[in-house]
């Protein structure tokens, strides 16, 4: 007997038929269609329909790309078609007669405004005489071509109340009913004749109103209906219709949303229901920050914003500086112009008035200001204008001037003696190039040759030229001007040049030298001698390293501390290799440093290393100072410091690990 062969089991016929289809699926590239977003597609449902939220190319569906999406309310969608006039709005919205735009099919469109009674009616065609409704400048509108009868071919009503509507009339019921369809004025009933009729809730006549109690379509005020009821009986301080509501310009009782009403309205950073400061909105509903007598993350201080700013807190909530706006008398300062402070404007970077005589040329005002080189016979004349030939002042470059147009005289026109200026090198002349003479040339006006230090800028060979030979002023001996950089200290503005506006080599970016720090590179017991024994201890290691100027060690006693004996740095602190540790000495004194002080007084790096200091990080006093820095033995104990800390640690960890009198440790030597 044959056995039957066993199939295989149906599910498992199932994925092997699978396999092969998915693995074409997983070879075949990423393409728009296949229902997995790749790069560059925004969306991909993988059915090709341009009618859903996402098209057959792609990208979100949305108003204007061509395609209909009712899911997303749309009810037509013309793509670049859309828009004003057309049969598809910009909005995707079919244009229809009465929405107020002029779409195909239609004369005129005036939006709520059409009616069979307005030069729009509501089938949105030109009212006419004799398309049987009266409007604008008609009288009657039968509709029909009869000149005799109630109404005359050109819409005009006959005369009134003999009950036959006659030429001229627009109706003519006999009698004097005014609510009825025929007023005994013989024209039709209409808003606004000062008749209620049916369909309207009232009628003031000439006295309706969108502002009044009855508006303009016989309808009662009401609070929504986006007309100002304010005339009349009205209180309504604003309407904006469907709009009115929390968060609108317009609240749901038509009153406008104020600051304090507790409703966050237009322009509104905040709203608590009150016009009180100081609980984080104020009373113009703005979010309260500087002024509000608290410092804030970004604010320096805050006094309340008081107005004065000389209190040693600006209304900008910063510490009182020159540049910061405020003028600042207590601290010198006549002036302020913040970022506009200039040394060629009428406030200088040092928060001067800008006077004739400061050495500062004022641009716009002054030509030259040499300060206590100014003189009328200089380059530079007290009124800190430049000289020149014909100012009946002898100036360089000038043989004589006797400001008078003269050229047949003792001295001619070019203040020049009659033998200067002939083109002619004579006598004791170093140069005459005749008309070419100048003082801002190779010859000048004086027939003597130009040189730096003759006190005229020579174009494009000089910057300045301050005619005196002080090397550190800011016009240097080679006649450029000085400038942070150029490796000589200017006198009275740069404590140091070293030819470079680097930072972290000993003289920072503005030529000002900040004061040096190191570490010792010898280890001493707990007695240092005192005070005096750690001061000298430190003198003597800048000393051996060659480092000139007066060392202090940041040692406390009970009587003496850094922040009381210290000369504080009005610049920065930095190591002997140049990085900086702080920018102040109350940046010092904060609790932290931009760099550990871990570098010798040779500029050479030290291990991880414990510090006499007995000093808190703000430069006071500790109690434990090993007897005043006089003892070795057990149990006294010294706070120290570790060189490897840039947090409060590096002068002063916590009492349960200072060192007992007997250690060998470092010392911290600051210049003074």
């Amino acid at each position: 007997m044959r056995r039957r062969r066993r199939r295989p089991r149906r599910g498992l016929r199932r994925r092997q038929r699978r396999r092969p289809r998915r693995l074409q699926q997983r070879l075949r590239p990423p393409a728009c269609g296949d229902g997995i977003v790749q790069l560059g597609e925004a969306c991909d449902d993988g059915n090709g329909d341009d009618t859903d939220l996402c098209t057959a190319l792609c990208v979100p569906a949305g108003c204007g790309d061509g395609h209909l999406q009712p899911a997303a309310g749309e009810e037509c969608d013309d793509g670049a078609g859309n828009g004003a006039n057309a049969a598809c709005r910009a909005n995707c919205e079919l244009n229809v007669c009465g929405d107020g735009d002029i779409g195909p099919g239609e004369a005129c469109d005036n939006g709520p405004s059409n009616a069979d009674n307005a030069a729009c009616k509501l089938d949105c065609a030109l009212a006419v005489c004799g398309d049987g409704h009266v409007g604008p400048m008609e009288g009657c509108d039968d509709g029909n071509a009869i000149d005799l009868d109630a109404c005359s071919n050109a819409c005009t009503v006959p005369l009134c109340g003999d009950g036959v509507v006659q030429a001229s009339e627009a109706c003519d019921d006999g009698d004097a009913d005014n609510t009825d369809d025929c007023t005994d004025a013989c024209t039709l009933a209409t808003c606004g004749d000062g008749f209620v009729q049916a369909g309207e809730a009232c009628d003031d006549g000439p006295d309706n109103s969108d502002g009044g109690d009855c508006t303009l379509a016989c309808s009662v005020a009401t609070c929504g209906d986006g007309h100002v009821h304010d005339q009349g009986s009205g209180d309504e301080q604003c309407d904006e219709g469907l709009a009115n509501g929390p968060g609108h310009a317009c609240l749901a009782d038509c009153t406008l949303n104020v600051c304090g009403d507790g409703d966050l309205g237009p322009g509104e950073a905040c709203d608590d229901g009150n016009l009180v400061g100081g609980d984080g909105c104020g009373p113009t509903c703005a979010h309260e920050a500087c002024g509000n007598d608290l410092v804030d993350v970004g604010e320096q201080c805050d006094d309340g914003q008081d107005g004065d700013p000389d209190d040693g807190c600006t209304d900008a909530c910063m510490l009182p500086s020159c540049g910061d706006g405020f003028v600042q008398p207590s601290k010198g300062e006549q002036c302020d112009e913040g970022a506009g402070n200039s040394d060629g404007g009428a406030c200088t970077s040092q928060c001067k008035l800008a006077t004739c005589g400061d050495g500062l040329v004022q641009l716009a005002v002054e030509q030259c200001d040499d300060g206590a080189g100014n003189a009328n016979t200089h380059a530079c004349k007290l009124d800190c204008t430049l000289g020149y030939c014909g100012d009946g002042f002898v100036g360089p470059g000038e043989a004589c001037d006797d400001a008078d147009a003269l050229d047949d005289d003792t001295c001619s026109n070019t203040c020049k003696l009659p033998t200067c200026g002939d083109g002619l090198k004579q006598g004791a002349e170093a140069c005459d190039l005749g008309p070419l003479n100048d003082n801002n040339g190779e010859c000048t006006l004086a027939c003597t040759a130009a040189k730096c230090g003759d006190g005229f800028v020579r174009a494009g060979v000089e910057t300045c030229d301050d005619g005196n030979s002080n090397h550190h002023d800011a016009c240097l001996n080679t006649c450029q001007i000085a400038a942070c950089g150029d490796g000589v200290v200017r006198t009275g503005v740069e404590t140091c040049d070293d030819g470079n506006t680097l930072g972290g080599d000993g003289c920072n970016a503005f030529c000002l030298r900040p004061k040096r720090v190191f570490v010792t590179s010898t280890t001493y017991f707990g007695s240092l001698l005192g005070l005096a024994g750690a001061q000298s201890k430190c003198q003597t290691r800048a000393t051996a390293a060659g480092l000139t100027g007066t060392w202090d060690a940041w040692i406390s006693t009970n009587v003496s501390s850094p922040a009381t004996r210290f000369i504080k740095s009005t610049t920065h602190y930095a190591r002997i290799d140049g990085p900086e540790i702080a920018q102040s000495w109350e940046d010092l004194t904060d609790g932290s440093l931009d760099a550990p002080i871990d570098v010798n007084e040779f500029g050479v790096a030290v291990s991880p290393s414990s510090v006499w200091t007995g000093t808190a990080a703000h430069g006071s006093a500790l109690a434990e100072t090993c007897l005043n820095w006089s003892i070795t033995q057990a149990p006294n104990k010294g706070y120290d410091g570790r060189t490897d800390a840039t947090d409060f640690n590096w002068t002063a960890r916590s009492f349960a690990l200072a060192a007992t009198c007997g250690n060998y440790q470092r010392l911290y030597c600051f210049e003074q």
